[in-house]
């Protein structure tokens, strides 16, 4: 039996993969367990590739892929979230409406971090928000990607800020006492976002309508994360990816049980209830029920020159 090693998040459905309580026939599978914020987890898997297998943000995926990093995937998207959800913005910068972020300063990790990649598509295509007129302050240090060097588009004002990501990137400097002192204008957290305080707000003053019209024109659950692993690792193991695949398949049955056993009642802070009645949860694992997801996300990468040529999905996954 061969043994490889896997890093994951622990939530949802990899609980059951690493609890051993759902097994990937004929390999041995040490975890890593970076527990419920697998950061770290993914910029490793984007530089020094320690892991044969790991959790990985879809948009840092696409970008490593682009840049010929030798990482494959299966179609296995343990977490989903809606970007609106989280977006925060300064009261004093009279920022009322998306488009009123045109001009202002806006705070992400870096430029090509899945949350912001996903967040700027939506204002351009929902809001006809001109990304190019927004200042996008990224993290010097940045958590996801540092030392990953992505293309960014010259129609993009980016600036570069130290420290100012707090707890992430080991500074003493919150992003949300950036917000209250006027050094950025907006953030995008990776997601519900921080607590608001007196001189703080939603940039969506109603987060849930404005998600429930994005389904409704578009019918996707935004992907956060993917399964990756080294290229290498496929080609020397065939069977390994829809082995993996069956065992995600049946993690994801477990996890779906519990949400109709009531254990479970929300997913990325959003009830499970409402994604239910929205048509987008429970979810199914292979990519033709992800299509439009992938599909829109590949394009929203494309469009803001963080990948260099516009992919097919099946060019990105291996066969299950």
């Amino acid at each position: 039996m061969s043994q490889l090693t896997f890093a994951t998040g622990r939530r949802y459905d990899t609980k059951f993969l690493l609890d051993g309580r759902v097994k990937v026939d004929g390999f041995d599978i040490e975890y890593i367990d970076p527990g419920a914020a697998p950061w770290p987890v993914f910029r490793a898997m984007v530089t020094t590739l320690p892991y044969d297998i790991a959790e990985q943000a879809l948009a840092h995926y696409l970008i490593a892929r682009d840049l010929g990093i030798p990482l494959t995937a299966i179609p296995v998207f343990p977490s989903r979230f809606f970007p609106q959800m989280g977006a925060t913005v300064n009261r004093r910068a009279g920022i009322v409406h998306p488009q009123d972020l045109e001009g202002k300063r806006v705070g992400t990790l870096g430029f090509g971090y899945n949350p912001a990649v996903w967040l700027r598509g939506i204002l351009t295509h929902q809001y006809d928000v001109a990304a190019e007129r927004v200042i996008w302050v990224e993290e010097s240090s940045d958590p996801f990607l540092g030392g990953v060097a992505y293309p960014r588009s010259r129609r993009y004002s980016i600036e570069k800020r130290d420290g100012f990501m707090g707890s992430l990137s080991g500074a003493a400097i919150q992003p949300i006492e950036i917000l209250e002192r006027g050094g950025i204008d907006a953030f995008i957290p990776p997601s519900g976002g921080p607590p608001l305080t007196a001189l703080t707000a939603k940039l969506f003053s109603d987060p849930l309508a404005e998600i429930r019209r994005y389904v409704e024109s578009t019918g996707v659950f935004p992907i956060n994360t993917v399964i990756t692993m080294k290229a290498d690792i496929a080609a020397r193991h065939p069977e390994l990816p829809k082995r993996l695949f069956t065992a995600f398949v049946e993690a994801r049955r477990r996890y779906h049980d519990e949400i109709a056993e009531g254990k479970e009642t929300n997913h990325m802070g959003l009830d499970v209830a409402e994604l239910a009645r929205m048509g987008v949860f429970p979810d199914c694992y292979g990519l033709q029920p992800n299509r439009a997801a992938l599909r829109m996300m590949i394009h929203y990468c494309y469009e803001q020159g963080v990948i260099r040529r516009l992919y097919e999905p099946e060019e990105l996954f291996v066969g299950v």
